[in-house]
């Protein structure tokens, strides 16, 4: 009796110490990526993860070179910016981070409903997730997207926030930030973009690699036209 009292007694010892290293580490983890966005709240990044592993499959397969280079939040078309905080995140400017009633929407969705649902991402989200996270669908890395985009929040303003998504989302294969893309489909500068060129750049987010070739679909037209509508009445960051 006293052996499995013991036995018991150290097994329940080693489960403790187990539980206790993974929260240390799971700490370490979160505070790395805590300084990493404090590092980036006033450093540009160079690359992401997701264009690390874009350049590697670009290369494998003889393409071309990713594009990518940074500017500045005011060298950036006021269409584009309001085009994309209208297109991806119309409560840009009121929410914390992220929208809880989408996510849970989006959960029930997923769950409940047995059906894969858009996770309510905001553009602090998409930030994060662009900037530090893999892009696979997983219940743990969105909790990780939730949990760091509240830091980012609580570390960077709404501009800077907004200005490092433009630079870094997205536009096509191979294409990442707006002034890739600018020079890309339209053959100008961020800066110069007019609404209609704007607008066409922030619809394709939703699936840059697909609408590349500027494949008009139904969908991409409402899209568009919603766009349209919103861009006038969403509130965005001064970019002086």
């Amino acid at each position: 009796m006293v052996k499995i009292r013991n036995k018991t007694g150290t097994f329940a010892k080693w489960i403790k110490r187990v539980v206790l290293a993974f929260l240390v580490l799971f700490l370490i983890f979160q505070i790395h990526y805590i300084l990493r966005i404090t590092w980036f709240g006033f450093f540009e990044p160079s690359s992401t993860p997701y264009m690390r592993q874009e350049e590697i499959r670009m290369n494998e397969a003889s393409l071309r070179k990713i594009q990518y280079q940074w500017v500045d939040f005011s060298q950036i078309s006021p269409y584009l910016i309001r085009a994309v905080v209208a297109a991806e995140d119309a409560k840009f400017m009121e929410h914390s981070g992220v929208q809880w009633e989408a996510v849970r929407e989006a959960f029930i969705a997923n769950i409940l409903k047995d059906r894969r649902a858009p996770g309510g991402s905001t553009l602090t989200q998409q930030t994060v997730k662009n900037l530090f996270l893999s892009h696979e669908r997983s219940y743990l890395r969105k909790a990780e997207e939730i949990f760091l985009a509240q830091m980012m929040e609580l570390l960077w303003s709404k501009k800077r926030i907004l200005e490092t998504y433009l630079n870094i989302a997205e536009f096509g294969d191979g294409i990442f930030g707006v002034e890739a893309a600018s020079r890309y489909y339209f053959h100008k500068n961020a800066s110069r973009l007019n609404k209609s060129e704007s607008v066409w750049l922030a619809s394709i987010l939703i699936n840059p690699k697909e609408y590349q070739n500027r494949k008009r679909t139904p969908h991409l037209n409402r899209r568009i036209n919603r766009i349209n509508h919103d861009m006038e009445l969403v509130e965005v960051p001064s970019r002086k």
